[in-house]
């Protein structure tokens, strides 16, 4: 959330929720960013959550971290972020 402009800040989730859907209203770059990390963490964990449930297999908060940020990086490639600069290169992908 710190790469897309939207700190945590130690909110619990409900306070989280609550601000995402109040201030993120919208189609805007930065607001489409916002709600992809959001979605993007949030499936991955569960995904996780269940292999330890299910599978008896786990990996390391690092190696979730990467997953989350090269879906997010992956997505926003198919954006055209020419008048985004800020958004492509906290994200590290081509503007044009």
């Amino acid at each position: 959330m710190n790469i897309c402009g939207s700190p945590w800040n130690g909110l619990c989730w409900n306070a989280f929720i609550d601000c995402a859907s109040t201030h993120w209203r919208g189609n805007s770059p930065a607001i489409v960013a916002n709600k992809l990390c959001l979605g993007v963490a949030v499936y991955h964990i569960w995904r996780e959550r269940n292999c330890r449930i299910f599978e008896g297999t786990q990996k390391t908060s690092l190696v979730v971290a990467r997953s989350i940020i090269d879906t997010i990086r992956c997505r926003l490639s198919y954006f055209n972020l020419k008048n985004h600069p800020v958004i492509a290169l906290n994200w590290n992908v081509n503007s044009s």
